[in-house]
């Protein structure tokens, strides 16, 4: 049973990301299994990455739909990420939405993510359902797709 209109729009809808790629960025393993295991159970290809270094070449090289990433990682962290991303010359690149994603509890750390380039910001730990929330929301304010549940009345 949904929890709310947009619970039953997803689960009603859940082919509208099917093939939607997203990278998800942490030094965590489980993490990133538990990230892609949710985000492919929505129809999402997840590409991963361990570090921001080997995330900004992935970027380089693929389209990407979304951007999920880390904050504190060990040497480059997500501010690095963003940072050089949104300084890239590719329009396309440049201005994929991104979702920092932190365990941080300060909370400098939300304001800082939305100033250095991300869209929003998730505190971990979150639950699935206000990950995929975001997710929905920044891809599909993106498309400029309007489901009723964004949409005019």
């Amino acid at each position: 049973m949904a929890e709310s209109y947009c619970d039953a729009y997803l689960e009603d809808n859940i082919d509208i990301f099917k093939g939607m790629k997203i990278l998800v960025v942490d030094d965590t393993n489980d993490f990133l299994l538990l990230t892609t295991y949710i985000l492919e159970s929505y129809g999402f290809r997840v590409m991963t990455a361990s570090n921001a270094s080997t995330a900004f070449e992935v970027l380089k090289q693929f389209r990407v739909d979304l951007l999920i990433s880390d904050i504190a990682m060990p040497g480059e962290d997500g501010y690095f990420l963003i940072r050089k991303l949104r300084k890239l010359p590719q329009f396309k690149t440049r201005e994929i939405p991104a979702i920092a994603f932190s365990g941080c509890a300060e909370g400098k750390t939300r304001s800082k993510a939305l100033a250095s380039g991300f869209q929003t910001y998730l505190q971990k730990p979150s639950t699935a359902t206000e990950l995929i929330t975001e997710v929905a929301k920044l891809l599909l304010i993106e498309s400029k797709k309007t489901p009723m549940f964004l949409g005019k009345y």
